[in-house]
This record gives C-alpha cells, sequence and structure tokens, in this order.
C-alpha cells in the first residue's frame, strides 16, 4: 500500500514537472509565432539585400558611363521619393530605428498600428531602393530593422498574442533580427537588441527573443550562403605595440562621428519648418548637394559606401581626407530630405576613409588593422553603442578575433569621446524628435490614428 502511495505521488510529480518543462498550449502558440515571424524576417530580408544591392550596382553602371548622369538621375529620384512618401504617409520615412525605439515606449504604444504596418513594410522596402537607384548616400541596415519590427508585430496579431510583453518581445526580436540578417551577423543582432533595445527586453521572453534572432539569420545564410560583405581582410594590430596609433584612430574617428551626430540633429531642426512648408524645394537643395559631392569625388559618395570600404580594405584604392568628410555631407544631405535609408554602412564607409589616411602616418602599422578599427570607433562616435559596432565590424570581416582588442579599445574609446561633442545617442535623439512632435511622421501617425478610432491615445 505505501508503496503505491509513492509511486502515485511520483508519477503526479513527474507530470506536473513534464507540463511545467514542455510549456502550456499559450507557450507553445508563442514560440511558434516567433519562430515564423523569424523566417519570415529572415526571407524579406534577404530578398530586400537583393534588390537594393541590384538598385546601387545599375545605378553605378549608369554613373561609370557617364559621371554627368547622376546630375538628372539623382535629384528625379530624390523628388520621386518625396512625392511617394506624401502621398502615402511618412511613416516609413528616415532609418527606421527611431520609430522602433518609440513605439517600444509604454507611452506611445498607439502608434503600433501605424508604424509597424505591412504598409510601412512595402513602402519602406521600395523607398529605400529607389533612393539607392538614385544614388543617395543611405544604407539599407535601419530600414531593415523596423520591416522586422513590422513582420514580427503583424505577425504576432494575426496569432492574436494578447499579452503585453510579448507584444514588446515581438517588436524587439523583428528589429534586432532585421538588422542583423541585412548583413548576415546574427550575434549583431543579439548584441543590437539588448544594447540599444535593452530598456523593453523581457527576461521571461529573451530565449525566445534569441532564437528568433538566429533563426532569421539561418535563414539568410542557407540562401545567401557564408559570406561577409568586406572578405577576410589581412592586417593585423598588437594593442600592446600600437596603441598610439590605435588611441589616435579611436580620437579622430570619436570628434568626427560625435560632430556628425550633432550635424545631423541640429540640420534636422533647422530646415524642418522649410521642409514642412516647401518639401520639393529642400529636397532638390539637397539632391543638387549629394550630385556635386559625387562629381567632386569621382562617384566615390554615391550609394551606400560598401563598395569604396571594400576598396580600401582590400588596398584598391588610396584614401585621403576629402572622402570620409565628403561621405559626411552626403550622408547628412540624404537624410535631410526625409527618405527612408540608415546610417550603418556609410558610416563604416566614412570610418574606412579616416583610418586609411591615418594609418599611412603611422609606418610599420597595418593601414588594413587601422582601416578596420577606424571603421568600429566611427560607427560607434556616432550610435554611441560600441559594443554592436565592434560586433558588426567583426563579423563583417569573417569573425576576426585576433584584431579584437584592437576593436574593442578603439570603439569604447570612441564612444566616449564623441559624448564630448554630442551627449546623447543618436538614435535617442531621434526618438526624441519624433516623441516632441517635431517630425512630421508622429503628425501623420496621430491624424492616421484618429481616423481610425484608435483607443490608445
Amino acid at each position: 500500500m505505501r508503496a503505491s502511495r509513492v509511486m502515485r505521488y511520483y508519477l503526479f510529480r513527474t507530470r506536473r514537472l513534464t507540463r511545467r518543462q514542455l510549456g502550456t498550449l499559450q507557450d507553445w502558440k508563442m514560440r511558434v509565432v516567433f519562430w515564423i515571424g523569424a523566417l519570415l524576417v529572415g526571407l524579406v530580408t534577404v530578398s530586400f539585400a537583393w534588390v537594393a544591392e541590384y538598385c546601387a550596382s545599375l545605378f553605378f553602371q549608369l554613373q561609370r558611363q557617364s559621371s554627368l548622369w547622376p546630375i538628372l538621375v539623382t535629384p528625379v529620384g530624390m523628388l520621386l521619393v518625396t512625392a511617394i512618401m506624401r502621398r502615402t504617409g511618412p511613416e516609413s520615412q528616415g532609418s527606421g530605428i527611431p520609430q522602433v525605439l518609440v513605439v517600444l515606449k509604454q507611452r506611445y504604444h498607439w502608434l503600433r498600428p501605424t508604424f509597424l504596418s505591412l504598409r510601412v513594410i512595402v513602402t519602406k522596402f521600395g523607398l529605400t531602393c529607389l533612393g539607392l537607384l538614385c544614388g543617395a548616400s543611405i544604407g539599407r541596415e535601419g530600414p531593415s530593422v523596423q520591416i522586422g519590427a513590422a513582420i514580427m508585430y503583424s505577425a504576432g496579431k494575426i496569432g492574436r498574442l494578447q499579452q503585453k510583453y510579448v507584444d514588446t518581445s515581438l517588436i524587439v526580436a523583428g528589429g534586432a533580427a532585421g538588422g542583423s540578417a541585412a548583413v548576415n551577423a546574427p550575434l549583431a543582432g543579439v548584441v543590437f537588441a539588448i544594447e540599444e533595445l535593452a530598456g523593453s527586453f523581457e527576461q521571461r521572453t529573451s530565449g525566445t527573443l534569441i532564437l528568433a534572432i538566429l533563426l532569421s539569420g539561418v535563414v539568410v545564410l542557407s540562401i545567401a550562403g557564408h559570406y561577409s560583405y568586406f572578405g577576410h581582410p589581412e592586417g593585423a594590430l598588437n594593442l600592446t605595440h600600437d596603441w598610439l596609433a590605435v588611441g589616435v584612430t579611436a580620437l579622430v574617428c570619436g570628434l568626427l562621428g560625435g560632430a556628425f551626430s550633432r550635424l545631423l540633429i541640429a540640420g534636422s531642426r533647422f530646415l524642418s519648418p522649410y521642409a514642412r512648408n516647401h518639401p520639393y524645394r529642400v529636397v532638390l537643395m539637397c539632391a543638387l548637394v549629394v550630385v556635386f559631392l559625387g562629381l567632386l569625388t569621382g562617384g566615390a559618395t554615391y550609394g551606400s559606401g560598401y563598395e569604396q570600404a571594400r576598396h580600401l580594405l582590400s588596398g584598391e584604392s588610396q584614401g585621403d581626407w576629402f572622402f570620409p568628410l565628403a561621405k559626411m555631407g552626403a550622408t547628412l544631405v540624404s537624410y535631410f530630405t526625409g527618405m527612408p535609408g540608415g546610417l550603418f554602412s556609410p558610416s563604416l564607409a566614412a570610418g574606412a576613409g579616416v583610418g586609411n589616411v591615418i594609418g599611412g602616418m603611422f609606418p610599420g602599422v597595418s593601414v588594413v588593422g587601422l582601416t578596420l578599427v577606424a571603421m568600429a570607433a566611427f560607427l560607434a562616435a556616432v550610435i554611441q553603442r560600441p559594443i554592436t559596432s565592434f560586433v558588426i565590424v567583426m563579423e563583417l570581416t569573417g569573425n576576426r578575433h585576433d584584431i579584437l582588442l584592437p576593436l574593442m579599445a578603439g570603439a569604447f574609446l570612441a564612444a566616449a569621446v564623441s559624448k564630448i561633442v554630442w551627449l546623447k545617442p543618436l538614435y535617442d535623439s531621434l526618438a526624441d524628435r519624433l516623441q516632441e512632435g517635431e517630425g512630421m511622421a508622429l503628425d501623420r501617425a496621430r491624424v492616421v490614428s484618429a481616423d481610425g478610432g484608435d483607443e490608445k491615445r
């Protein structure tokens, strides 16, 4: 009798433990939604990458045939992007990361159906590619973050997941998965989710969230294969012996990156009233600046900058101070137009230009190694997220662990120096502008939400 009681008690405890280990039906429903959403993010992002790269290469083919071709294509293309955006709504304008940061705040959760809609996915995809087709100095990593967040958010709505913490975690996972899949860097996506979106990182769903990011990376890996954007550049640094070169590189990149952030925020605020009253005049003026800088640099400032950075790392071209400064200028005025586009790849290209020049000033120090450090340092100075920055550069160059310490030192030092010029992280500053209602995206979102009868105002 006693043995049977012990057996019944053991079976009861085993059933409870198994049920707890396996999870409830709602837990499995949440996991399935995360996994399906991650697969969709990977598929859409790799398609986005292919179309965007094709558009950029098509522009450069036309530009090689005639350096005067952008005089017509770039202004017309930017004006077309602005016209389409004004008709479809401004929710897809800009980088996309500030929009995701805003909707993650509980105060602005009512903006989620507007900033993370299916229409945003389509317009962000199409207008970013159109911007690259006309030679704008933009990247696709920021747009990929908003597209990924919108896909995961839509998957949660279709799956009818009601918990608020799951809703938020879906957006974090989607944004990080989109950004990591855009450059085939899953580890960078995990770090980005924690470092940039840490305020909304839920412990309960953290394991599923990280798995979703890695799953989207596996999708990209299975379709596009194992590759790194910049190949496997050779160039080692010894932090003990090359500390001065690394320090100077980080200092210069920190000052330039901080100045870039300050000019972007100040310029956006200055042009904002003119852009509301005369949008096409502002866009035309910015387009002409992009063309002017492109003509001065032989077309080096057009596009995302990946090709230019690759050439600098391979030694096919030699940098000078004019290229990184011109690239910064072209990226600034491209952003001022309000067109969808990111800042990651232009920042990496500008950093590569800075590092290539500084590398020539230190005989005996690897120029390629300093170029890699400068890429991580400049990006860290712009976004003030040093871990994300050096992990991205490490993954984009074939996981060069032998240069990890110089990358870390350069990124952390540059991020600290940039705070002297501009204290707040760039994407937080841009998100603040949206919250203040200074950007037309938030104004439009309020109107759309009011027309739709959204009760979460």
